[in-house]
Protein backbone atom coordinates (compact mmCIF):
# COMPACT_ATOMS: atom_id res chain seq x y z
CA UNK A 1 0.00 0.00 0.00
CA UNK A 2 3.31 2.13 0.11
CA UNK A 3 1.60 4.31 3.30
CA UNK A 4 4.03 3.33 6.01
CA UNK A 5 5.96 5.85 8.07
CA UNK A 6 8.83 5.75 10.51
CA UNK A 7 7.73 5.88 13.65
CA UNK A 8 9.61 8.61 16.32
CA UNK A 9 12.09 6.58 18.24
CA UNK A 10 11.42 6.82 22.02
CA UNK A 11 14.12 7.06 24.44
CA UNK A 12 14.37 4.47 27.01
CA UNK A 13 15.83 5.65 30.65
CA UNK A 14 15.88 2.51 31.76
CA UNK A 15 17.71 0.89 29.15
CA UNK A 16 19.63 3.84 27.63
CA UNK A 17 18.91 3.91 24.45
CA UNK A 18 16.47 4.42 21.55
CA UNK A 19 13.24 2.24 21.35
CA UNK A 20 11.64 2.27 17.63
CA UNK A 21 7.77 1.21 17.54
CA UNK A 22 7.41 -0.59 14.61
CA UNK A 23 4.00 -2.50 14.04
CA UNK A 24 4.03 -5.03 11.14
CA UNK A 25 1.51 -7.23 10.16
CA UNK A 26 1.95 -11.25 8.56
CA UNK A 27 -0.66 -13.24 8.39
CA UNK A 28 0.29 -17.08 8.93
CA UNK A 29 -2.45 -18.92 6.50
CA UNK A 30 -3.65 -22.77 7.78
CA UNK A 31 -5.22 -24.39 4.68
CA UNK A 32 -7.37 -27.66 3.89
CA UNK A 33 -4.92 -30.63 3.25
CA UNK A 34 -5.82 -32.75 0.32
CA UNK A 35 -9.53 -31.36 0.12
CA UNK A 36 -10.47 -32.25 3.80
CA UNK A 37 -11.65 -30.12 6.49
CA UNK A 38 -8.29 -30.11 8.97
CA UNK A 39 -9.36 -26.77 10.98
CA UNK A 40 -8.35 -27.33 14.65
CA UNK A 41 -8.98 -25.33 17.74
CA UNK A 42 -7.90 -21.74 18.02
CA UNK A 43 -6.03 -22.02 20.71
CA UNK A 44 -4.18 -24.89 19.50
CA UNK A 45 -2.99 -22.80 16.26
CA UNK A 46 -2.19 -19.97 18.60
CA UNK A 47 0.17 -22.67 20.38
CA UNK A 48 1.94 -23.85 17.51
CA UNK A 49 3.04 -20.43 16.14
CA UNK A 50 3.37 -19.19 19.44
CA UNK A 51 5.80 -22.30 20.24
CA UNK A 52 7.32 -21.87 16.52
CA UNK A 53 8.65 -17.73 17.15
CA UNK A 54 9.22 -17.63 21.13
CA UNK A 55 12.73 -17.95 20.63
CA UNK A 56 13.20 -16.21 17.82
CA UNK A 57 14.39 -12.94 19.92
CA UNK A 58 15.94 -12.94 23.32
CA UNK A 59 12.40 -10.69 23.74
CA UNK A 60 9.84 -12.91 24.61
CA UNK A 61 7.04 -13.70 22.50
CA UNK A 62 3.19 -13.16 23.54
CA UNK A 63 -0.36 -14.28 22.35
CA UNK A 64 -3.19 -11.92 22.11
CA UNK A 65 -6.31 -12.42 21.29
CA UNK A 66 -6.07 -11.34 17.46
CA UNK A 67 -2.83 -12.46 16.96
CA UNK A 68 0.97 -13.87 17.79
CA UNK A 69 3.26 -10.93 18.70
CA UNK A 70 7.16 -11.38 18.31
CA UNK A 71 8.35 -8.44 20.19
CA UNK A 72 12.32 -7.33 19.79
CA UNK A 73 14.91 -5.47 21.82
CA UNK A 74 14.53 -2.14 19.76
CA UNK A 75 11.07 -1.93 20.40
CA UNK A 76 9.22 -3.12 17.60
CA UNK A 77 7.33 -5.55 17.19
CA UNK A 78 5.78 -8.06 14.37
CA UNK A 79 2.05 -9.66 15.02
CA UNK A 80 1.46 -12.93 13.17
CA UNK A 81 -2.43 -13.13 13.17
CA UNK A 82 -3.39 -16.47 12.00
CA UNK A 83 -6.19 -17.22 9.14
CA UNK A 84 -7.76 -20.72 8.19
CA UNK A 85 -8.65 -20.86 4.23
CA UNK A 86 -11.44 -23.03 3.38
CA UNK A 87 -13.08 -22.47 -0.08
CA UNK A 88 -11.69 -19.20 -1.27
CA UNK A 89 -12.65 -18.17 2.35
CA UNK A 90 -10.34 -17.05 5.09
CA UNK A 91 -10.78 -16.87 8.73
CA UNK A 92 -9.20 -15.25 11.71
CA UNK A 93 -8.42 -17.65 14.45
CA UNK A 94 -10.12 -14.63 17.28
CA UNK A 95 -9.12 -16.24 20.58
CA UNK A 96 -12.03 -14.68 22.90
CA UNK A 97 -14.69 -13.89 19.97
CA UNK A 98 -13.89 -17.56 17.93
CA UNK A 99 -14.05 -17.71 13.74
CA UNK A 100 -14.56 -14.18 12.26
CA UNK A 101 -14.59 -14.21 8.38
CA UNK A 102 -11.83 -11.74 6.80
CA UNK A 103 -9.25 -11.12 3.89
CA UNK A 104 -6.89 -8.15 4.31
CA UNK A 105 -5.54 -8.82 1.09
CA UNK A 106 -9.09 -7.68 -0.20
CA UNK A 107 -8.42 -4.31 1.65
CA UNK A 108 -5.11 -3.87 0.05
CA UNK A 109 -6.95 -4.23 -3.49
CA UNK A 110 -9.73 -1.89 -2.29
CA UNK A 111 -7.04 0.59 -1.24
CA UNK A 112 -4.85 0.22 -4.19
CA UNK A 113 -8.15 0.74 -6.87
CA UNK A 114 -8.92 3.87 -4.63
CA UNK A 115 -5.62 5.50 -4.73
CA UNK A 116 -5.25 4.80 -8.66
CA UNK A 117 -8.25 7.53 -8.79
CA UNK A 118 -6.99 10.13 -6.14
CA UNK A 119 -3.47 10.64 -6.97
CA UNK A 120 -2.51 12.51 -3.32
CA UNK A 121 -4.25 9.75 -1.06
CA UNK A 122 -1.14 7.85 0.13
CA UNK A 123 0.11 10.99 0.92
CA UNK A 124 -2.77 11.96 2.86
CA UNK A 125 -2.67 8.27 4.99
CA UNK A 126 1.05 9.48 5.51
CA UNK A 127 0.35 12.98 6.73
CA UNK A 128 -2.10 11.00 9.17
CA UNK A 129 -0.60 8.48 10.37
CA UNK A 130 2.79 10.66 11.33
CA UNK A 131 0.09 13.20 12.97
CA UNK A 132 -1.39 10.34 14.86
CA UNK A 133 2.49 8.98 15.66
CA UNK A 134 3.68 12.69 17.24
CA UNK A 135 0.27 13.13 19.07
CA UNK A 136 0.57 9.47 20.74
CA UNK A 137 3.79 10.63 22.30
CA UNK A 138 3.49 14.06 22.91
CA UNK A 139 0.45 12.57 25.45
CA UNK A 140 0.71 9.12 26.16
CA UNK A 141 -2.76 9.53 27.45
CA UNK A 142 -4.07 9.57 24.02
CA UNK A 143 -5.00 6.56 22.17
CA UNK A 144 -5.93 7.64 18.38
CA UNK A 145 -7.80 5.33 15.69
CA UNK A 146 -5.48 2.71 14.24
CA UNK A 147 -3.68 3.60 10.88
CA UNK A 148 -6.03 0.86 9.48
CA UNK A 149 -9.06 2.86 10.78
CA UNK A 150 -7.41 6.66 9.61
CA UNK A 151 -7.03 4.78 6.11
CA UNK A 152 -10.65 4.21 5.74
CA UNK A 153 -11.23 7.67 6.82
CA UNK A 154 -8.71 9.53 4.82
CA UNK A 155 -10.30 7.20 1.45
CA UNK A 156 -13.62 7.99 2.38
CA UNK A 157 -13.38 11.30 3.12
CA UNK A 158 -10.70 12.70 0.54
CA UNK A 159 -10.58 16.02 -1.34
CA UNK A 160 -8.38 16.20 -3.93
CA UNK A 161 -6.39 19.33 -4.71
CA UNK A 162 -2.70 20.48 -6.32
CA UNK A 163 -1.72 22.18 -3.31
CA UNK A 164 -0.77 19.23 -0.95
CA UNK A 165 -1.50 22.01 2.06
CA UNK A 166 -5.21 22.12 1.18
CA UNK A 167 -6.28 18.77 0.19
CA UNK A 168 -4.74 18.03 3.68
CA UNK A 169 -7.01 20.31 5.45
CA UNK A 170 -9.88 20.07 3.46
CA UNK A 171 -9.45 15.85 3.56
CA UNK A 172 -9.79 16.46 7.58
CA UNK A 173 -12.19 18.91 7.80
CA UNK A 174 -14.58 16.62 6.12
CA UNK A 175 -13.73 13.81 8.33
CA UNK A 176 -14.16 15.75 11.26
CA UNK A 177 -17.37 16.97 10.08
CA UNK A 178 -18.73 13.15 8.97
CA UNK A 179 -17.77 11.95 12.23
CA UNK A 180 -19.39 14.87 13.98
CA UNK A 181 -22.61 13.80 11.88
CA UNK A 182 -21.91 9.94 12.95
CA UNK A 183 -19.24 8.86 14.67
CA UNK A 184 -18.53 5.35 13.24
CA UNK A 185 -15.59 4.23 11.04
CA UNK A 186 -17.30 0.62 8.79
CA UNK A 187 -15.20 -1.44 7.14
CA UNK A 188 -15.12 -1.82 3.39
CA UNK A 189 -13.93 -5.19 3.16
CA UNK A 190 -14.68 -8.64 4.92
CA UNK A 191 -15.83 -8.75 7.25
CA UNK A 192 -18.12 -5.53 5.20
CA UNK A 193 -19.31 -3.18 7.66
CA UNK A 194 -18.17 -3.86 10.84
CA UNK A 195 -17.88 -0.64 13.18
CA UNK A 196 -13.62 0.02 13.97
CA UNK A 197 -15.54 2.75 16.69
CA UNK A 198 -18.44 0.65 17.72
CA UNK A 199 -16.50 0.00 21.31
CA UNK A 200 -15.60 3.28 21.68
CA UNK A 201 -14.89 4.63 25.26
CA UNK A 202 -17.08 8.73 25.18
CA UNK A 203 -13.54 10.16 26.20
CA UNK A 204 -11.42 8.46 23.54
CA UNK A 205 -14.14 9.74 21.26
CA UNK A 206 -14.18 12.79 22.39
CA UNK A 207 -10.23 13.12 22.36
CA UNK A 208 -9.84 12.36 18.81
CA UNK A 209 -12.47 15.08 17.61
CA UNK A 210 -11.03 17.41 19.54
CA UNK A 211 -7.46 16.43 18.08
CA UNK A 212 -8.72 16.86 14.43
CA UNK A 213 -10.01 20.89 15.48
CA UNK A 214 -6.77 21.04 16.80
CA UNK A 215 -5.16 19.73 13.80
CA UNK A 216 -7.45 21.96 11.52
CA UNK A 217 -7.07 24.92 13.36
CA UNK A 218 -3.54 24.90 13.07
CA UNK A 219 -3.71 24.44 9.53
CA UNK A 220 -5.64 26.95 9.07
CA UNK A 221 -3.02 29.13 10.94
CA UNK A 222 -0.28 28.25 8.80
CA UNK A 223 -2.51 28.44 5.63
CA UNK A 224 -3.02 31.80 6.74
CA UNK A 225 0.46 32.60 7.78
CA UNK A 226 2.68 34.90 5.37
CA UNK A 227 6.25 34.26 7.54
CA UNK A 228 7.28 30.33 6.73
CA UNK A 229 8.92 30.10 9.88
CA UNK A 230 5.58 30.94 11.75
CA UNK A 231 4.08 28.84 9.38
CA UNK A 232 5.65 25.79 9.49
CA UNK A 233 6.05 26.08 13.95
CA UNK A 234 2.15 25.75 13.88
CA UNK A 235 2.51 22.57 11.76
CA UNK A 236 5.31 21.47 14.13
CA UNK A 237 3.12 21.83 16.84
CA UNK A 238 0.96 19.01 15.59
CA UNK A 239 3.77 16.52 13.16
CA UNK A 240 6.76 17.35 15.34
CA UNK A 241 10.60 17.77 13.88
CA UNK A 242 9.29 15.53 10.89
CA UNK A 243 8.44 19.14 9.00
CA UNK A 244 12.13 21.41 9.15
CA UNK A 245 11.69 25.45 10.12
CA UNK A 246 11.22 27.19 7.18
CA UNK A 247 13.30 30.42 6.81
CA UNK A 248 12.40 33.54 8.60
CA UNK A 249 10.68 35.18 5.40
CA UNK A 250 7.58 36.64 4.53
CA UNK A 251 6.10 34.74 1.03
CA UNK A 252 6.48 36.81 -1.86
CA UNK A 253 3.33 34.88 -3.50
CA UNK A 254 -0.32 35.12 -2.31
CA UNK A 255 -0.90 31.59 -3.93
CA UNK A 256 1.38 30.33 -1.34
CA UNK A 257 2.02 26.49 -0.91
CA UNK A 258 2.42 24.83 2.41
CA UNK A 259 3.90 21.79 1.14
CA UNK A 260 6.61 23.91 -0.19
CA UNK A 261 7.02 25.48 3.25
CA UNK A 262 7.45 22.57 5.23
CA UNK A 263 10.28 21.22 2.73
CA UNK A 264 8.66 18.04 2.29
CA UNK A 265 5.39 16.08 1.51
CA UNK A 266 6.47 12.39 2.35
CA UNK A 267 6.78 12.76 6.15
CA UNK A 268 10.45 12.03 6.03
CA UNK A 269 11.67 12.35 9.30
CA UNK A 270 14.93 14.59 10.39
CA UNK A 271 17.54 12.45 11.77
CA UNK A 272 17.63 11.75 15.47
CA UNK A 273 20.40 11.79 18.39
CA UNK A 274 21.36 8.09 17.25
CA UNK A 275 21.59 8.82 13.64
CA UNK A 276 18.54 7.89 12.35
Amino acid sequence: MNTTVNPIPIWDKKKEKYLYKYDLDYGVYFTEKDGEDNKKSIDTWHSWVYNAVDDHTNTPSNSKNTCVRVNFADGHHIDLPIYYVKDSKSYLAHKSKGWIESNPTEFTEWFNNEAKEKTNLRKIVRFLKAWKNHREIKNSNLKFPSGFALTILATNNFVDDDNLDICLLETVKKIKKELDNRFECKRPTTPKGENLFDEYSVTRKNDFLNALNSLINDLEKAKEEKNYKKATEYVQNQFGERFPTGKDKDEDSSNKKLSSILGSSTIKPKPYANGW
